[in-house]
């Protein structure tokens, strides 16, 4: 439609061109006509028509050009429109495809930020309930050591005051044991012996009396033991010292047992001892 449009342009400009020349035409006619002979006239004529022609022809040609360059134009506008339509519906494209990577860009995003405020309530609400855990385990081991502290001065205080009684009763039970055992004179009982004293220990003495041979005496719990008047240990008795022990057989052992032992150290001189009624050689029973 729009060639046909170009077409009927460039006929009408035509058709003005020619009714223009024939206008000029018919004027310049009817002034010569009025001044040349009839063959003059046809010739003019035929002369005006020949380029009235050559002008609708030259009209023409152009016509054809403005017609030709209008199409190419025509193709350049459609060419650009055509162009600018896939433009547009590569920018529209661009543009859904940037708005969809923002949708899911924020999507992501808000999904990231849900998940880090959950991720910090959770650090926050572990943290607090460390804290707390902290605090109540450090609560309980300052009472723990409070109390242990305070139990410890109880015992120390009630071991003091234990061990003051302790050491008070003892004092007095010695006190006592003393009196009482510097009054106690044990009787004589069972067989007595004086002598030297070979060896002593703890838990028996070896005594020898006039070269004869020796005579060994179990000490026990029992046993009372003295040296130079003050009671003592059978382990500190001097090899040496003088003795008087008073003796018995063990019913089961069969041993020596010694009953009382009166020892005088080497550094102090010996009192000869008395031989009294009940005493007897060694080993020989009355």
């Amino acid at each position: 439609m729009k060639s046909r449009a170009a077409w009927l342009g460039a006929g009408a400009i035509a058709l003005v061109v020619s009714t223009t020349a024939c206008q000029d035409q018919d004027r310049s006619r009817q002034d010569t006509a009025e001044n040349n002979t009839p063959g003059q006239q046809v010739e003019q004529a035929q002369l005006q028509s020949e380029k009235a022609f050559d002008d609708a022809r030259d009209a023409q040609k152009e016509a054809s050009s403005q017609q030709r360059e209008a199409a190419r134009a025509q193709e350049d506008v459609q060419r650009k429109q055509q162009e600018l339509q896939e433009a547009q519906a590569k920018a529209q494209k661009e543009a859904q495809e940037a708005q969809s990577s923002q949708q899911q860009a924020q999507a992501r995003t808000q999904q990231a930020q849900s998940v880090a405020q959950q991720a910090q309530a959770s650090a926050l609400a572990a943290q607090r309930q460390a804290q707390q855990n902290f605090a109540t385990q450090q609560q309980q081991a300052s009472n723990e050591t409070a109390s242990a502290n305070q139990r410890i001065a109880d015992q120390s205080a009630q071991q003091h005051q234990a061990a003051n009684q302790n050491a008070a009763t003892q004092q007095d039970a010695i006190a006592q044991n003393s009196q009482a055992l510097d009054t106690l004179e044990i009787p004589p009982a069972g067989q007595q012996i004086s002598g030297d004293v070979l060896s002593a220990s703890a838990q028996e003495v070896l005594v020898s009396q006039r070269g004869e041979p020796q005579l060994r005496l179990k000490v026990g719990p029992t046993t009372q033991v003295k040296v130079d008047g003050r009671f003592a240990s059978a382990a500190d008795i001097q090899e040496g010292a003088q003795i008087r022990a008073s003796y018995t057989v063990g019913s089961r052992s069969g041993e020596l047992e010694a009953l009382r032992i009166d020892a005088t150290s080497r550094a102090q001189p010996a009192a000869p001892a008395p031989v009294e009624s009940g005493e007897s050689s060694p080993g020989v029973p009355r």
